[in-house]
């Protein structure tokens, strides 16, 4: 192997290689789903899909969505003490106040018909 020549043509074909799967591992971290955000993640997922929502809508949802754990973390928390029928009045208040937040707040108005259908009222009292 004393050619020049072959040892560039060996050189191209490795920094080829490198490239390629350089690209892959960049290509496959671009395209990985993003870590779920709590336990409403899949939720807020299929209200975007389902909906279309815009980016502006996302964001007011995933900020809805966030109060609401949060609220629901209040309210364990503070009930520790009680048993979980003590605490369903308040959780089902603040449920039926959010979700009433995501479907005239965050919903375009054409399509809160389809929000307030048998498929999303079984998926909204699955979630909490």
């Amino acid at each position: 192997m004393n050619s020049l020549r072959l040892w560039i043509v060996v050189l191209a074909l490795v920094c080829f290689g490198a490239g390629a799967a350089a690209g892959t591992l960049a290509s496959a971290a671009t395209f990985r789903p993003p870590p779920e955000r709590g336990p409403f993640a899949q939720y807020e997922r299929d209200l975007i899909k389902t909906f279309a929502l815009s980016p502006v809508r996302a964001e007011l949802l995933h900020a809805l969505l966030a109060g609401y754990q949060r609220d629901i973390e209040r309210i364990q928390s503070g009930s520790m003490a009680e048993t979980l029928s003590a605490m369903e009045p308040e959780l089902a208040s603040r449920g039926r106040w959010y979700r009433d937040q995501i479907r005239d707040k965050v919903l375009p108005p054409e399509r809160r018909a389809e929000f307030d259908g048998p498929a999303f009222v079984s998926t909204w009292t699955s979630a909490r």
